[in-house]
């Protein structure tokens, strides 16, 4: 095993706040700190290392929004609006269903055949980087057809359900208007809307405001802390270190092992006053 990506401290560095000595327990205090970590960013409702997003965020026809994972380090899209990038529709008139969904990494294809066989089929945007490449992907699909209406990243494409394909095609959308004028607050991670270049007819209303439409908002950034800082890593060093002393007598929550080591993390409501003290001001409050 090794530390995950959102570690909040290292092995080297707990080890030395409890003064342990050696590598035999080496691989039990890296599997606590990646689960301690989790708990954090659970709690805080955010991620707190640094790292790139695509985040779509109601718009609530406000003109200030906030990302989910400051502080903001670098943002380099906003949009809104709607447009066609990919058309789906089935080429077998025997299936019983098919269907197309968008996640945030995959597009997932579900057919079933008239003999009750299903069979789903996913496309990652890892593998498939723009619309055009995803709509072939598609179109390469036994029992699908994809053409590309217009090209565009493919990882930023709307977060949708699975939606039928059989009656109808569906068109699968990116955002098109990122012709804005904004303001930063990167230490808060607030995203101010100044202008607006195209407003749509049915938008003026909210003229100079971001749409009130669910997850109506694409944001592209890079956000958290590129270095963590100490009250964070001194959370993550208590509760490791409560769990690693802690794990031959904590019988009553759940346990896990590692080799021949057995250890618990305390859950959040047996998390002391210090350890939350330390933590409530990364916390997200929605």
């Amino acid at each position: 095993m090794a530390l995950a990506d959102n570690a909040l401290t290292t092995v080297a560095d707990v080890k030395t706040y409890m003064g342990v000595t050696g590598s035999t327990d080496d691989t039990l205090i890296e599997t606590l700190i990646n689960n301690v970590s989790d708990q954090i960013e659970r709690w805080c409702d955010r991620k707190l290392k640094e790292s790139s997003f695509e985040e779509f965020i109601d718009g609530r026809a406000t003109r200030t929004l906030a990302v989910a994972n400051p502080p903001l380090v670098s943002v380099d899209l906003v949009a809104f609006g709607a447009r066609d990038a990919i058309t789906v529709g089935s080429t077998d008139s025997t299936d019983l269903q098919a269907s197309v969904s968008v996640s945030s990494t995959s597009v997932r294809l579900v057919r079933v055949a008239s003999n009750g066989d299903e069979t789903a089929t996913t496309h990652t945007f890892a593998s498939n980087k723009t619309t055009a490449l995803l709509a072939t992907a598609i179109d390469g699909t036994t029992g699908f057809s994809g053409t590309s209406v217009f090209n565009a990243p493919s990882n930023i494409m709307h977060r949708m359900g699975g939606r039928d394909v059989l009656v109808n095609t569906a068109n699968l959308s990116v955002p098109d208007d990122a012709e804005s004028e904004y303001r930063i607050d990167y230490e808060r991670g607030f995203i101010h809307l100044r202008a607006d270049a195209f407003p749509r007819s049915h938008e003026i209303p909210n003229l100079n405001r971001f749409p009130d439409q669910f997850q109506s908002v694409l944001v592209r950034y890079t956000g958290g802390y590129s270095t963590v800082p100490n009250a964070l890593v001194q959370a993550a060093f208590e509760l490791v270190s409560d769990a690693f002393r802690g794990r031959d007598r904590d019988r009553y929550v759940q346990q896990e092992s590692v080799g021949d080591y057995s250890y618990t993390v305390r859950p959040v409501a047996e998390w002391s006053a210090a350890v939350l003290q330390l933590l409530a001001p990364f916390r997200r409050i929605r």
